[in-house]
């Protein structure tokens, strides 16, 4: 009798231990891929801070290579500041003195704000609100300006209209890509061509720099938004990282 009692003890021990060691085992597997998700989660902001790091570099000499572009052609340009103007412009050289326009053509200014202006005259008193550009075998159209006295103005005899969205934006671009073929520009009153320009050698080269002068200041202040906006990821996860690194779960 006093060895069956003996034993019962004994065995409840064995009995308890193999049934804890599941549990156990399944407790530290657990704390593993707690450690693992956590080394991972350090990697990750590490891997983070060093995309960013690589893209602002990026950024930063595409910034240089804009500037010096926008540097290498501003001296063809000259800057005009109107009192009858709401803002300064500039414009290639070879058209101020031929500005503003009293014939049929077509220019480009460049606003004080960065905003790209295509500025178009029909003259013999026709009427247009609108402008197609056909070059390389493709063509682009602005958007419509209502007759107004203000962006389309009539005076004796000469149409001219201010063309400034994206819209016109596209047609300058179109001159500029294909500024070795024939350019021509179409006079438009609504659906109805009301006049004609084959668009001369010397407007598509003093066209062709205004838009790199537009293009390089407006990727390069695109450019200059987006390296504010990585500093604030980079300082973002920056302070994650450290926070990963202070923390005693580690």
């Amino acid at each position: 009798m006093t060895r069956t009692i003996n034993r019962i003890p004994i065995m409840l021990a064995v009995t308890l231990s193999l049934a804890a060691f599941p549990a156990c085992k399944r407790n530290n597997e657990a704390k593993e891929r707690v450690q693992a998700q956590w080394v991972h989660m350090g990697e990750e902001f590490e891997d983070s801070l060093e995309s960013i790091e690589k893209r602002t570099e990026s950024v930063k000499n595409e910034i240089s290579v804009l500037n010096e572009e926008a540097d290498r052609l501003l001296p063809k340009f000259k800057y005009v500041e109107n009192p009858r103007e709401v803002e300064g412009y500039y414009i290639y050289k070879s058209w101020a003195s031929t500005y503003p326009l009293k014939t049929t053509s077509l220019v480009m200014r460049l606003t004080k704000g960065e905003k790209a202006e295509l500025i178009a005259a029909l003259s013999g008193g026709a009427h247009f609100n609108r402008i197609r550009v056909t070059a390389g075998g493709k063509t682009a159209e602005s958007g419509t300006v209502p007759h107004d006295q203000a962006l389309n103005y009539r005076m004796e005899g000469l149409n001219t209209v201010c063309f400034s969205d994206s819209a016109s934006d596209s047609c300058a671009k179109l001159i500029a890509d294909y500024s070795g073929d024939d350019v021509t520009i179409q006079y438009l009153d609504g659906d109805r061509k009301t006049g004609e320009l084959k668009y001369p050698a010397k407007s598509k080269e003093a066209l062709t720099d205004s838009w790199r002068l537009y293009d390089a200041r407006r990727r390069a202040a695109h450019d200059e938004r987006l390296l504010t906006k990585l500093a604030k990821e980079h300082e973002m996860y920056a302070e994650r990282l450290q926070n990963y690194y202070d923390n005693p779960r580690r």
